[in-house]
């Protein structure tokens, strides 16, 4: 293995048995691995405590000392290494009021989520598999850990994670664990919204937005989310089957607020550059529901609002074909201007010709002068303005 991650990982491992603790590579990068992809993260369990993981490598960080977890920095890149451990109830349905230590690898793995995720790789390569995790994955099905209706009631959030995970592999929720899901769905509630804002914008990222909203949909996990009740009815999957795969996670969060209503306020916490994008998406996708694209709309908009407001035009109302992104762009880089900042003239300038005090006509003639060099009905040169401007305000006297 050639990955680096994996490289510090293995070494990790190695040296924690040498020192006497067994130790295994866990979580989403054996599952990854498994099926032939990428991991970003590779993290490892042991059966050391804590203080004898800090013993044996000088360079650590105790990023989550109060659940047994060490940050390693040496060997490099950082590895997460966890004492092996179980887990109290969860009153919360977020965080398990007690953490207790063990020295079974099998005990730790049954506190976990998932079967795919509930996988280790030992430091010869082998895997321990104690819950079939390896076979669901060649089946291409998301199972509960043991009783998933307890699973859920740990972290209700594991419920969204499932749906999650389907849309990110084309999995199929095990029966029992979509049943346990639908008996569960309204503890949703009790996960924050940070925690859930993560979760949907893995979702509109994977590609698969339309198994998640039908997902969803029928387990009753969307009418338990605002707006999501509304915009994931049977009626509007097929839209999110056409979302595909966007660029970031504000297209899916525009969809959402074209299909399921304006927001009170922002109950997804989405931050002021998020919602910003979101309400640029929209607009264009108005102005595209009525006419196409003009240069003051290309001049207004920022290229990826005009191609997703023209996807979303499309996909909802389908009466002609989204705008080519070549001609977006090629709309965007012949604007003879960028900004009010590239115009030729400034404020002053207009206040100089006139010989009148400044006011809020300044910035009314700026607009104009704007619009008119934007959709080319005038030069953007001091002189071509300087007649333009005199000629029209004296023609309101």
């Amino acid at each position: 293995m050639t990955d680096p991650h994996w490289t510090s990982a293995f070494e990790i491992v190695e040296r924690l048995r040498e020192a006497g603790h067994e130790a295994v590579i866990v979580g989403g990068a054996v599952r990854d691995r498994l099926m032939g992809q990428p991991a970003h993260d590779v993290d490892v369990a042991t059966a050391a405590l804590p203080e004898e993981v800090k013993a044996i490598f000088p360079k650590t960080a105790d990023v989550g000392i109060a659940h047994g977890t060490v940050m390693v920095l040496d060997p490099s890149p950082p590895v997460e290494v966890t004492t092996y451990r179980t887990e109290g109830t969860y009153t919360d349905h977020r965080r398990p009021d007690t953490v207790e230590y063990v020295t079974s690898l099998k005990e730790d793995l049954r506190r976990r989520d998932f079967t795919m995720n509930a996988i280790a790789i030992r430091g010869d390569g082998s895997l321990f598999d104690p819950f079939g995790g390896e076979e669901d994955i060649r089946r291409g099905i998301i199972r509960a850990v043991g009783d998933p209706g307890e699973r859920f009631e740990e972290d209700a959030l594991r419920m969204l994670r499932a749906v999650r995970f389907a849309a990110k592999t084309a999995f199929t929720v095990e029966p029992g664990t979509k049943t346990a899901i639908t008996a569960h769905a309204a503890s949703i509630s009790h996960v924050s919204v940070e925690r859930i804002k993560i979760e949907m914008d893995k979702i509109w990222l994977s590609g698969r937005s339309g198994l998640a909203a039908r997902l969803m949909q029928e387990t009753g996990l969307a009418g338990q989310l605002p707006m999501m009740g509304k915009a994931f009815a049977p009626g509007n999957a097929v839209i999110w089957d056409r979302l595909g795969k966007p660029d970031e996670p504000a297209e899916g969060w525009a969809l959402l607020e074209l299909l399921g209503g304006e927001p009170d306020g922002n109950p997804y916490k989405l931050s002021n550059k998020e919602k910003r994008a979101v309400r640029e998406i929209l607009t264009a996708c108005r102005i595209r529901s009525e006419r196409p694209l003009s240069p003051m709309d290309a001049y207004r908009l920022p290229e990826y609002a005009l191609l997703a407001g023209a996807r979303f035009a499309y996909l909802t109302d389908m009466t002609e074909e989204p705008d080519d992104p070549a001609a977006v762009a090629r709309m965007k880089n012949e604007l003879p201007i960028r900004s009010l900042r590239d115009l030729a003239v400034t404020g002053n300038d207009l206040i100089g010709w006139y010989g009148r005090k400044g006011g809020p006509w300044v910035k009314e003639w700026l607009a104009n002068i704007e619009e008119a060099v934007v959709t080319g009905r005038l030069m953007n040169t001091r002189e071509d303005i300087k007649g333009w401007f005199l000629d029209g305000i004296e023609s309101e006297r």
